[in-house]
Formats: C-alpha cells, structure tokens, sequence
C-alpha cells in the first residue's frame, strides 16, 4: 500500500478540498484511549496544542482507499441505495430543507422534480449514468439495481472509486433527511393548453402508490384529459424548449434592464 493510501480517503485533504462542499464528508478520526485504557471521544497527536481541535489522528485505511468504518457503512449502503433510489424516481415530493436557504418564491417553473435530481446525483456517486427523464419505473428500477452490481473491493482500491462511495453515503444521508416520507402530490404546468379543452390548468399528477406512473391530467372542471407523463413529454417536448428558451430570454432582458435602472 503506497504511503498516502494509509489513511482514509476522508483524511485525503487535497482529494476532499476538490470536493464540493455539499458533497464533502466529514474526515475520519480515531477515537483515543487513555493508558489506563479508558476509551475518549477523539484522539490527538502528543504535538497537538489546539484547544478547540476536535481530534487530529486519523483513521488507517483498511480496505483499499476506505477505513474499516467508511467500508462498512459502503456495503450497507448498497444494499438499500437501488430502492431508495427507485423511491425517489416514483415521488414528486418537493425537498424538506436540511437548514440551508430554500426559495419560497410562488412562481410556476417547469423544473425537474427535486427527488428525480437527488436520484440523478446518487447515480452519477455510483459511476452511472443519469437515469433519462422518460424512462417508465420498472426501468428505473432496473437501472438503480445495475449501478449497485458492482465489486465493492474493487470499487474502493483507488482513490476516484473510494472519493465516489464516501460522496455516495453523504448524498444517500441527505436523501433520506430531506424525503422522510413520500406523500404524493400534484404540480401545475405552467403556460401549456390542455389539448382537449384548451385552458392551462394542466397538472402533473404525482404516484399515489410506489410503482405507479406519473400523469398529466387536466383540472379543469368536466375537462377529464388524462395521459402519462412520458407520452405527453415526447409529445411536447418542443413547446417545453421553446418555453425555456422565452424564459431565459425574459430572464436575460430583467437582468439587463435592472443593471441599466441602477
């Protein structure tokens, strides 16, 4: 094992500094034993004289790029991640905040659904690819489960394969705190006309029951228009770019205006 492989990749300062800090996992410490052999929080090197250090020896690596702990909570992970992210890809549940900011804004956007980018993220942590806005929940399904097939000691031997499964248990932990149940609900969508009767009280009807198809369905009183989300995307898919398009030319157009009014 090559000296800077001793430690757990979460010590990796120059690794985990490249790290966004969303994604940046905490570092590994060990914790210390006193010579009477009473266990301590956090250990700390003879040298240390920083008061407020909240333990400065790290965690040896034990399998590959990982310590004992890290690999554990790896294995475990995977043995659950394919379903969450299943779960995730059948909701549409907005995402409860983790004490940072959030928009509380009431305007209509046509944004991917939040638990969809989560499923996305926690794909990419694995080495795989985003799982496609069409694509039915059985294949979801499927894919989640083909991207968690693989050799965990192998995964963890190097160090892009070790950085990927810490950043993996980090994304799968604030998962699971900002869904912690999944109530269904439905979304408007904005600016399009209902085929059938024409108004623009279309809705994105989210799963009522895990495996459930996501629905477009029309809220306009004895209207009736129902059809799956994926069908209606293929079928609209122009009007959705050129939506985005008029809106990132209005948005451009404030910016300007706003810098000329200052």
């Amino acid at each position: 094992m090559a000296d800077d492989q001793t430690m757990c990749i979460t010590t990796h300062t120059d690794v985990m500094g490249a790290i966004h800090r969303a994604d940046r996992p905490f570092p590994c410490r060990r914790r210390g034993i006193t010579p009477d052999g009473t266990r301590v929080p956090v250990a700390h090197y003879a040298t240390c004289e920083n008061a407020e250090c909240r333990g400065c020896v790290p965690r040896s690596a034990q399998h590959g790029y990982l310590c004992g702990v890290c690999y554990r909570r790896v294995v475990d992970a995977l043995g659950r991640l394919a379903w969450l992210i299943s779960h995730l890809r059948s909701i549409e549940k907005a995402a409860q905040a983790v004490g940072e900011r959030v928009d509380t804004s009431m305007e209509k956007s046509i944004l991917m659904p939040d638990p969809w980018i989560a499923a996305d993220e926690l794909m990419v942590s694995l080495g795989a690819r985003q799982i496609r806005s069409t694509a039915t929940i059985d294949e979801a399904i499927q894919l989640a489960h083909d991207a968690v097939a693989l050799d965990v000691d192998e995964w963890v031997s190097t160090e892009a394969g070790a950085t990927q499964a810490v950043v993996m248990l980090k994304r799968m932990g604030v998962a699971l705190k900002r869904w912690p149940d999944s109530e269904a609900q439905f979304r408007p969508i904005p600016y399009l006309q209902c085929p059938n009767c024409g108004y623009t009280h279309l809705w994105r009807s989210a799963p009522d029951h895990f495996g459930d198809e996501l629905r477009v369905v029309c809220g306009s009183e004895g209207c009736g228009y129902v059809i799956a989300w994926t069908a209606w995307v293929k079928q609209y898919a122009p009007a959705f770019a050129a939506i985005e398009t008029d809106m990132k030319r209005r948005e451009k157009a404030a910016a300007r205006k706003e810098k000329t009014d200052a």
